[in-house]
């Protein structure tokens, strides 16, 4: 076994499962979070428009209360007036004229009421239209990304595939248990088992700690894997692999 052709595989590989990595994150994390975000803003909005449409109807039950009090008030007056005629006394026909005027009184109050109502209800209607028009809009708009990112889901399901085919093919050439070392870092490093060294700076290119010349010759030499002290990761040079 030559360890420096055995991290230069370990390099390609990283390539790959890198791309799987951040689909997996793509889909597993990222979109349902999109998802979830346009759903939650749609049905804020049908919400919105619920407390809308339901106010609209408390409007519509309230004129139609004052209607039926408007007419049983009008009734009362009609009532009252016929029993004008059948009053014996001065007093009781005063008295009679006064409950009438007072009744009138009433339907007018009412009559101002249910014309209010009326008005509430058009602009409350009017509004409605509007708002279930935007509602309307918005759900297609919902629909039409919903679509658009599931359609990617499938395309990131293929696409992993197809990594994970290519990973396959590359991973059973590597020394199995440069390979175990390799996996094991990949799924505690977040998908980065791969460190490139920067020559000129020294630095880690996964985590940018400074990486010693010792360190740096101890590469050189390829007797062994060198972890960066402080994230852990493989290191290696690309300049030796022209990368």
């Amino acid at each position: 076994m030559v360890l420096k052709e055995e991290i230069y595989k370990l390099v390609q590989l990283q390539d790959v499962d890198s791309q799987i990595y951040n689909l997996k994150s793509k889909k597993d994390n990222e979109i349902p979070k999109e998802l979830d975000n346009l759903k939650n803003s749609f049905e804020t909005r049908k919400k919105d428009f619920d407390v809308f449409s339901d106010k609209l109807k408390q409007l519509q039950v309230k004129k139609k209360e004052k209607e039926l009090d408007l007419a049983t008030k009008e009734e009362s007056v009609k009532k009252s007036q016929g029993q004008l005629f059948q009053l014996k006394s001065n007093k009781e026909y005063q008295a009679k004229l006064t409950e009438i005027a007072s009744l009138k009184a009433d339907v007018s109050l009412l009559e101002e009421d249910v014309i209010k109502a009326m008005d509430e209800i058009e602009a409350a209607d009017k509004k409605a239209k509007e708002e279930k028009s935007a509602l309307s809009n918005e759900e297609k708009k919902y629909k039409d990304m919903e679509t658009q990112l599931k359609n990617e889901l499938t395309e990131i399901d293929a696409k992993i595939k197809g990594l994970e085919e290519k990973k396959s093919n590359l991973a059973k050439d590597i020394d199995k248990h440069i390979l175990a070392r390799y996996e094991k870092l990949i799924k505690s490093r977040y998908g980065c088992a791969m460190a490139p060294v920067n020559i000129e700076t020294e630095n880690c290119g996964a985590c940018n700690m400074r990486v010693t010349s010792q360190k740096i010759n101890e590469i050189k030499m390829y007797d062994q894997l060198v972890l960066c002290e402080n994230c852990v990761r493989i290191l290696y040079l690309p300049e030796d692999f022209s990368l």
